[in-house]
Parts: structure tokens; sequence; C-alpha cells
């Protein structure tokens, strides 16, 4: 009887010992991800509170958070499998230090898990395991912060370019030009041109005509139309003289003529 006794005192520690390891590993729970939540984008779950709560991630990522409802258990890890830019699938468990993803578990009341990736990945599915026996049934994406370049982008510069400044053209008469075209000659055409003694042509300014004719008639170039008139008159006088004598002449018989008879 007493040395039964002592195997039983022996044999307690190790049997407390195997029911503690025991425990834990028969009270894990494995839940899946919400259906609603497989193939979720980013976008569709972004936070306007990301900022606020200090969780915006640098830029070209996306940090996605995790939760378990009901307060009565919490996450031990988390697997999860992404669908990448490159149409690759890449599973990421939490917590994991190896890898490239950052990520980790915190407990605030609500058990929650996150994990920062590239920006443009899509959530396929995931798994977790729970610290024991839970009321809830699945785990929820509850919301994705995005990554945005902070960094402002250089305002396109703006350049004012000035127009010359064109200053109009004067003529001799102190009247703004009317710009007519050039002729070959050298004056402008459609414009009168009239030679003033003293200076140059003046464009546009019509002059007084040399027989006293009221300015704007046409311009007169050559010989003054009077002295023509004068001597056209001249020459018919001298005309009408000359028949006048010839006729005188024949009229009166010559001396030889009167002589002979």
């Amino acid at each position: 009887m007493h040395r039964l006794s002592r195997l039983l005192l022996l044999a307690a520690p190790a049997a407390a010992a195997l029911l503690i390891s025991a425990g834990p590993v028969a009270a894990t729970v494995v839940l899946p991800l919400h259906n609603s939540h497989e193939g979720a984008n980013a976008d569709d779950f972004e936070s306007s509170g990301c900022a606020k709560d200090g969780q915006v991630p640098p830029a070209g990522t996306t940090r996605w958070v995790f939760v378990l409802q009901h307060n009565d258990a919490d996450f031990v890890s988390l697997t999860l499998s992404f669908k990448t830019l490159a149409g690759t699938t890449t599973t990421i468990t939490i917590p994991n230090a190896g890898d490239a993803y950052p990520d980790g578990i915190t407990t605030n009341g609500t058990s929650k898990a996150w994990v920062i990736t590239p920006s443009g990945w899509t959530l396929l599915t995931g798994s977790a395991v729970v610290s024991g026996p839970t009321t809830a049934t699945y785990f929820n994406l509850t919301h994705t912060c995005v990554g945005v370049s902070t960094t402002p982008s250089p305002s396109p510069s703006t350049s004012t370019s000035t127009s010359p400044s064109s200053s109009p053209s004067v003529s001799h008469s102190g009247s703004p030009s009317q710009s007519p075209s050039k002729s070959p000659s050298g004056s402008p055409s459609g414009s009168p041109s009239t030679s003033v003694s003293g200076g140059g042509s003046t464009e546009g300014t019509p002059s007084s005509t040399p027989g006293g004719g009221s300015p704007g008639g046409l311009p007169v170039t050559g010989t003054a139309i009077g002295g023509l008139v004068l001597a056209g008159v001249g020459a018919i006088g001298s005309g009408a003289a000359l028949l006048w004598l010839r006729r005188r002449r024949d009229a009166i018989p010559l001396e030889s003529e009167v002589t002979s008879e």
C-alpha cells in the first residue's frame, strides 16, 4: 500500500503537465474568412479613418485589417491567399517576421490582425486559428488603408509671351498711312500721289489744280490743260488768217495780167 501511494505521487505531476499541454491544442478552433469577403479589392473596403488611426501605409502598398467578432477568443495565426498584379497567387502567414510583408496581431477588446502588401492585390481566401471555443463562425476583413504619395507633384510652369507692339506708320502729311500696296514703280497703287516742291510725295492727300479748281478733282499730270486750250485757239486763229490772206490774194489780179490786157 505504501508503495502504491508513492507511485501515485510520482505520476501526478507528469499527468498534470500532460493535461496542461494538451488542453490548448484541443481547444484551438479554425475559422474561415467570411465568404462575402473572398475576392475583395482594397478599394472596396478602404476606410476614411486610416490617417486618424495612424494606419496609412507607405505609398504603393495596402494595409489589410481583419477582425474576430464577439470578444470571446483571440487570433493565434492567419493564412491568407492573394492574387498579385502579375496574376500569380501568394500565400501569407500572420505572424511571420521572415517574409517581405509586415504584419501583426493586436488585442484591444477585439482581436485584430493586419498585413501590408503591394497595392493592387486581390484577397482570394483565408483561414484563422483562434485561441479557444468561440461563438464566431468566421472572421471578417474589416477595412483597408491604401498608401498615397505625400510628395507634391510639380505644377506645370506657365510661360507668358509678350506680343511685339506695332507702331503705326505716319505719312509726310502727318496723317496715319492707309498702308496701300506698292506698285512696281514704287508709288502706292490705288492712292493719288502729287509731287510737292521741296519734299516727297504725299500719300492720299489731294492738291489744288493749277486752274484754280476745287480740291478733290482728278490729279493733274504733264502740261496744264489751260495751256493746251490757248495753244489750240492760237493755231486755229493762225490758220484762219492764212486762209483769208490766200483768198484775198486769189481775188486780186496779177500786175502782169493787167498790163497784157
